[in-house]
């Protein structure tokens, strides 16, 4: 299983950590429809409903969004808990519950975080740290998970990432087995999922030179093609 393990993370991390490309000739915007990166800030003009919904729909249901969980579903099921029943734990059946598993986590945040995004006038969106010093840069990241901006760029209370770790920890309980559908378990994952969000910020920092290593490097950069309403482009 260890050696399952070390083949199934490095290859889901090399797949989810460059851009998707659309079939189209324009430039994809890669940290904008990525599970794993923060929306970005592009301009000093605030996102109306309608742009934040955008945003929301391609970092839900965008390509990469259904694709990664396939690799969390992998390592779930090459070490599942001890206490997981056999139909959590063996066969398609199983795998299709750690990966819907996965989809409902990401999807129950996501939906948090623009509902109180919408109401609230909050605009969550990443705003890159001005300094060249990596630890500078590593806490502006991670200060960014618990005080953004609102619309008109105040910081703020980073409230719509509590709601959205709330509502991505306690999803769970809706459906999963017993034993793991209780406060407890529920308050783990919730912490798990607002320390995503402090990752995706500290990705998003970071992405810029990550991808100028992977070029000097000759990494490979796969390519999964989607239709280009499917991912955000910039035009």
């Amino acid at each position: 299983m260890k050696n399952v393990r070390s083949l199934i993370f490095p290859f889901g991390l090399l797949v989810i950590a460059f851009p998707m490309s659309a079939q189209v000739p324009l430039t994809v915007v890669p940290a904008a429809g990525d599970p794993l990166y923060a929306p970005v800030v592009t301009s000093d003009v605030p996102e109306t409903l309608s742009e934040k919904f955008m945003d929301y729909s391609i970092l839900s249901y965008g390509p990469r969004s259904l694709i990664a969980p396939l690799f969390v579903a992998g390592i779930r099921m090459a070490n599942p808990p001890d206490a997981y029943p056999h139909d959590w734990r063996d066969g398609m059946g199983a795998f299709g519950r750690d990966y819907g598993n996965t989809l409902a986590i990401r999807s129950a945040l996501d939906t948090g975080r623009f509902l109180t995004g919408a109401v609230l006038h909050e605009d969550f969106r990443y705003r890159p740290s001005s300094s060249r010093n990596p630890l500078a840069r590593t806490f502006h990241a991670l200060a960014f998970t618990v005080i953004d901006r609102s619309d008109s760029g105040a910081p703020r209370l980073a409230v719509a990432n509590f709601v959205g770790a709330g509502a991505g920890g306690f999803v769970g309980n809706l459906y999963l087995p017993a034993g793991f559908n209780n406060l407890s378990h529920a308050q783990t994952r919730m912490a798990i999922a607002f320390g995503s969000l402090a990752g995706q910020n500290l990705l998003r920092e970071f992405e810029p030179d990550l991808e100028r290593l992977a070029h000097k490097l000759h990494l490979p950069a796969p390519r999964v093609p989607a239709p280009a309403w499917w991912v955000k482009l910039d035009n």
